[in-house]
């Protein structure tokens, strides 16, 4: 008996596979535990020395002694006016009244404010909309471009806000959102509106875009805030409020109005009673344009409240609270600077500058306002007056003995944030308490000049004593002990002649070696901020920018952005970077540009907080001003306009000038950057023809190259190269899932496109057999061989429906191989009339396999000339036999390979194997048809040459695929073997996946086994080594076992894609993702219709007509099939290396085959 092919009894091959594979097991993980150890691990970088940057305030030499300042508060206390009533004979409400909130695009602060207090706002009054001219358009303000626009054109709306909505949505707090318009450009007033106001045609305009701007979104209704307009206008606004107030009442919307407090030039009354609800604007005592004073004194504020109330119902009053300031300068009366301006603080910026000048604030005891004073480095005195936690803790307790109980917080963002702790439940007892621990601002506190940032201290809270008036129930002083601490940021890098040109996002393959060569052409040197993929996928390209002197920092591994992240993964992504131009440069950077969040210095807390993570790990942290927006898509820009925009932003720069710097930002990555290839030439020469010097990064700090990019030390290498070695599997192995899924993805769509033509070129063609009169009196002898192993429940069925054949000159030969059942009982007893008839030959002998039982059959086959074989849970067609044999009137017909469907078809497995006996079995068969080059005649039914056989030697004992070796023994000695789509027969197949899985992998083993045994025809011409045996190599072998690399090359590519567009929109290349679903979606397409086709081609008569239903299985089935059989394909390789034996392992028959009724006549075969 010959060994079986794979088999090797000492198993020495396993055995050396099996050390090889450990030794590569144990490499890799120890490679595995030290990359992720080194990634995780944080390596303090060599730090940079920087000067602390401070402002130079001082204070004020006229101090007020303690005990003058006692005095003055005892004089105070006896002429202030008490209120009438004390707090124990007001009757509460049993609720605290509506809170709503103005929120301001044009500082960060203000959503972050709205971020952290969401739960405390009912009402948002979000300042989005503006008319500035007579005709009454409503316009928004672009916070990339600070350029008006108008919202609404052509009849649509123009978003005015990418943040507030979206995030309200996905908080669902039920918050209502009333969008504020006025008359403000962010510089004054527009009295200009006096006109659109007395115009009833602009007025109709305004109403038209209102209408259509709050039906864009769930928006509530509208804020209407206008100012400053002429007395005579008064009519056409009160008419406005009219008409707004009809428009918006008939869809259920609601109008409220701001106005300024006690301004005679509006009619209180007239406006509430148009309206739903007026907002006294109770603040503004003294502002900007006046002398320095309270904002809003305690008096004051009361005072506008009872007039007020004798104009406006309660039900319609709302009262808004101030918490901001103003910072007065005293100009000088000999010689004053320039543009000197009184500003407006928020009051983190008021506790700054308290700080700076080492200024103890000052609790005035006639306004109950905090203020201070202190001298500038001008030497010029500047008086803060302010609103506080305190100040709104005493409005709001003297607001609610009048019965006034909702408020509005002017605005989000500049707040003393302890005041949320009262905002709720002013009148609680506890609350001045509440008041005594004061958290920071969302302000950031920044030092100096530049774009080079470095935290100086961190957020801390300040702690501040209060003192209450048991009488009255205010609060009559407060005295900071310690003043709440923001982050406070020094900027480095400020010089009047110096630029430094930087690149984000790349290297790209495509636009930054174009850069490099500007660069190099130029003689400019740049910084590159590189994205660790990017630089791992271009690893030459990263190696060209520093061999050619330019700077390279860390812009992390994956481009996330740094807010929305943990800090671990934050560490993470730094040191991938980190350790990747450690192993491949050997290098290190202390330069680090965020993603995202950073576009010229940071806002608010919440954006310096990711940086306080790479200042501990020893990163200097490079911001930029110069932002030419070169990045952006809708619209693209164009070079002249990218080199317009650097031009305009040059130093010298004032202090607050937030757009001019030292650094320009421009990318060379994530998305197409011809126009910034174009630009770049033009940069540089408008730089130097304007007397700049252009610079790297380091030179602005006054730093040396090697002090911001230090290279490796010896002790360091070694870990740089393990380092090296996992970067370059990693690379390696990325690669081949991306060259997989294209490769695979274009093999098995051309194979699809390929089989599809040769299947339908099949089922169309005029195939001569013979002619009428041969094929009629071509009768020879034919046998139909049944192997069996236990196999009595389905035995006599399968012989009946032999015998029941519609061929004449046809017998019987059932091989019972030493089954362990009652099969031969079964059989010898149920055909005993035709066995002594001589139609049916019941033989038995000991157990040796199929094929064994096979050749014992054809032993005792004399004067036939074709056998048929069919396995023992298999039905064939009445007429099967009679389409098979007419074939061999070919004299080089070796086989002829039937129609094999799956009978029992009574779960989801046994469809799906239907549909692949279809789409691809039967339809792959149709294809080699035309060559006659079918690889595997089925054992469910297939008709031998019975001389071609024993040429080969019969079947062989030494595959498990006795079917398919002698297939290719056939061909190998030159005969054809065809395929006969009407010859069918119905078989069982497994109902579950583990019986599948059981049977494929002896299927997919003995193909194997096969393959490697006839391995020699790949090196001869023919249709078998070159076309039957690498279609069964590549597609049923190699891709079946990395197919599944398809599915998970897909998902991660379309998570990645989206991850990408939702982090940063604007720049997020889609081109390798069209790619990618165009691959995919283009094989998916060809499937299904190629399955179409392939269902098609198989109803050729009525009662075989395939359930078309199927057909909508086809892409779970296939995505299903391609998991299972890669995990089949590893056992069968794992079984081919240890070199055991194959056990048949047969499966348990259900006897639930079921054929279709078929016509009695016969047909004739084409």
């Amino acid at each position: 008996m010959a060994k079986p092919v794979f088999y090797d009894p000492a198993q020495s091959r396993w055995r050396w596979l099996r050390r090889l594979f450990d030794v590569l097991g144990v490499s890799i993980t120890l490679l595995v535990i030290f990359f992720v150890y080194t990634a995780i691990r944080d390596e303090q970088l060599p730090g940079l020395f920087l000067p602390e940057q401070k402002r130079p305030y001082h204070a004020l030499k006229e101090k007020e002694s303690q005990k003058e300042k006692e005095k003055r508060k005892q004089a105070t206390l006896r002429t202030r006016r008490k209120t009438k009533k004390p707090p124990s004979q007001v009757t509460l409400n049993a609720d605290e009244g509506i809170r709503a909130a103005f929120y301001v695009q044009w500082d960060a602060a203000s959503f972050a404010s709205l971020r952290e207090n969401i739960r405390q706002i009912d009402m948002l009054y979000p300042e989005w909309l503006h008319v500035l001219g007579p005709d009454g358009n409503v316009q928004g303000l672009d916070q990339q471009t600070y350029h008006y626009f108008n919202v609404v054109q052509d009849g649509k709306v123009r978003s005015v806000d990418d943040e507030v909505m979206p995030f309200l949505k996905s908080e669902e707090t039920g918050m209502e959102v009333f969008p504020l318009v006025n008359n403000f450009d962010e510089t004054e007033w527009k009295p200009e509106i006096a006109k659109f106001l007395m115009d009833p045609a602009a007025r109709a305009n305004f109403r038209q875009q209102i209408d259509a701007f709050l039906g864009s979104d769930k928006y509530r209704g509208l804020m209407v805030d206008f100012e400053d307009f002429a007395k005579s206008a008064q009519p056409g606004y009160l008419a406005l409020l009219g008409e707004l107030s009809s428009d918006l009442h008939g869809k259920g919307l609601k109008l409220y109005v701001s106005v300024p407090a006690r301004d005679r030039d509006f009619d209180y009354a007239t406006i509430a009673a148009r309206t739903d609800g007026l907002v006294l604007m109770n603040y503004d005592e003294h502002e900007s344009e006046n002398e320095a004073g309270p904002v809003a004194s305690q008096e004051w504020f009361t005072k506008n409240l009872e007039i007020a109330k004798q104009k406006v119902p309660l039900d319609k009053l709302i009262c808004a609270i101030g918490n901001y300031g103003y910072d007065w300068v005293k100009k000088p009366r000999k010689n004053p600077p320039p543009n000197l301006k009184n500003v407006n603080v928020t009051v983190q910026e008021a506790w700054i500058g308290a700080r700076d000048s080492e200024e103890d604030i000052d609790f005035d005891y006639d306004s109950m306002n905090p203020h201070f004073s202190y001298m500038d480095e001008k030497n010029l005195r500047h008086d803060v007056w302010f609103l506080d936690g305190v100040t709104a803790l005493n409005e709001m307790r003297a607001a609610r003995r009048l019965g006034i109980k909702t408020f509005a917080l002017w605005r989000l963002g500049s707040e003393d944030r302890s005041l949320w702790k009262v905002w709720d439940l002013p009148n609680e007892p506890s609350a001045p308490d509440k008041l005594k621990e004061v958290p920071p601002g969302q302000d950031v506190d920044m030092e100096g000049q530049g774009e080079i940032l470095r935290i100086e201290a961190r957020p801390a809270n300040g702690q501040r004593d209060i003192t209450v008036d048991a009488s009255t129930g205010l609060i009559e002083d407060q005295v900071f002990q310690t003043l709440p601490e923001p982050y406070r940021v020094a900027r480095y890098g400020a010089m009047p002649k110096q630029v430094a040109i930087t690149f984000d996002d790349g290297p790209d393959p495509e636009w930054t070696p174009k850069i490099l060569d500007v660069l190099k052409r130029e003689n400019a040197k740049a910084t590159f901020f590189l994205i660790g993929l990017q630089a791992e996928n271009n690893s030459a390209l990263t190696r060209r920018i520093k061999d050619e002197g330019h700077e390279i920092g860390n812009h992390t591994f994956t481009h996330p952005n740094i807010s929305n992240i943990s800090r671990s993964h934050m560490r993470l992504e730094l040191n991938l970077t980190e350790r990747l131009f450690a192993s491949r440069l050997g290098i290190r950077t202390i330069l680090f540009r965020p993603p995202y969040s950073i576009d010229q210095e940071p806002d608010t807390a919440d954006q310096v907080r990711p940086l306080e993570v790479t200042q501990d790990m020893g990163y200097v942290t490079i911001g930029n001003r110069i932002d030419p927006n070169d990045w952006r898509e809708n619209p693209h820009r164009s070079a002249e306009q990218i080199t317009a925009a650097v031009m305009k932003d040059l130093p010298p720069c004032n202090v607050n000038d937030q757009l001019c710097g030292n650094i320009i930002l421009l990318h060379d990555g994530g998305g197409d950057r011809r126009e910034t290839v174009r630009a770049l030439p033009m940069i540089i020469e408008g730089l130097r023809s304007r007397g700049y010097e252009i610079v790297p990064v380091y030179q602005l700090l006054g730093k040396t190259k090697a002090d911001v990019m230090p290279p490796l030390r010896s002790n360091e290498r070694w870990a740089a190269w393990l380092t090296w070695i996992g970067f370059w599997l990693w690379g390696v192995g990325m690669a081949s899932i991306t060259w997989i899924f294209f490769l695979g993805d274009l093999l098995m769509t051309s194979r699809l496109l390929l089989i599809g033509a040769l299947a339908v070129y099949d089922r169309l063609r005029s195939q001569e057999i013979g002619a009428p009169g041969q094929i009629a009196a071509y009768k020879p002898k034919v046998a139909v061989l049944i192997p069996a192993y236990n196999e009595e429940k389905v035995i006599e069925r399968t012989v009946r429906s032999a015998l029941d054949s519609d061929y004449p000159n046809l017998h019987v030969i059932v091989i019972d191989d030493g089954s362990k059942d009652r099969t031969l009982e079964v059989a010898r007893r149920a055909f005993a009339q035709e066995e002594a008839e001589g139609r049916v030959l019941i033989l038995t002998k000991p157990n040796a396999g199929k094929a064994e039982a096979l050749n014992y059959g054809l032993e005792h086959l004399t004067d036939e000339e074709i056998f048929v074989g069919i396995d023992a849970d298999t039905i064939i067609a009445r007429d099967a036999v009679s389409h098979l044999v007419p074939h061999f009137l070919n004299s080089k017909i070796g086989a002829i390979a039937g129609n094999a469907k799956v009978g029992n078809r009574v779960n989801l497995w046994t469809r799906w194997q239907a549909l692949e006996y279809i789409t691809s079995q039967n339809f792959e068969r149709r294809a080699l048809d035309t060559m006659g080059a079918v690889s595997v005649v089925p054992g469910a039914i297939g008709a031998w040459r019975v001389a071609a056989v024993r040429e080969a030697g019969g079947f062989h004992v030494d595959t498990v695929a006795e079917d398919a070796d002698l297939t290719m023994a056939l061909l190998r000695r030159g005969y054809r073997v065809e395929y006969e789509d009407q010859a069918l027969a119905y078989t069982e197949a497994p109902t579950s996946a583990n019986g599948l899985m059981r049977q494929r992998f002896r299927w997919s083993f003995g193909i194997l086994q096969a393959v490697f045994k006839h391995r020699g025809v790949f090196a001869r011409k023919g249709v078998l080594g070159w076309i039957a045996l690498p279609n069964i190599l590549v597609f049923q072998i190699l891709l079946p076992l990395v197919s599944p690399f398809i599915d998970v090359m897909f998902i991660v590519g379309v998570a990645w894609y989206f991850i990408q567009k939702y982090f940063h929109p604007e720049s997020t290349d889609p081109a390798s993702f069209q790619k990618l679903v165009v691959f995919f979606l283009a094989f998916l397409v060809i499937d299904f219709f190629a399955s179409a086709i392939a269902f098609a081609l198989e109803r050729r008569r009525p009662d075989t007509k395939e359930d078309i239903w199927l057909l909508s299985q086809v892409w779970l089935q296939r995505f299903a099939y391609r998991q299972l059989f890669s995990i089949v394909l590893l056992k069968t390789l794992k079984r081919a290396a240890e070199g055991q034996k194959f056990a048949w392992d047969k499966l348990e028959r259900t006897a639930a085959v079921k054929a279709p009724v078929e016509r009695r006549e016969s047909v004739k075969v084409p």
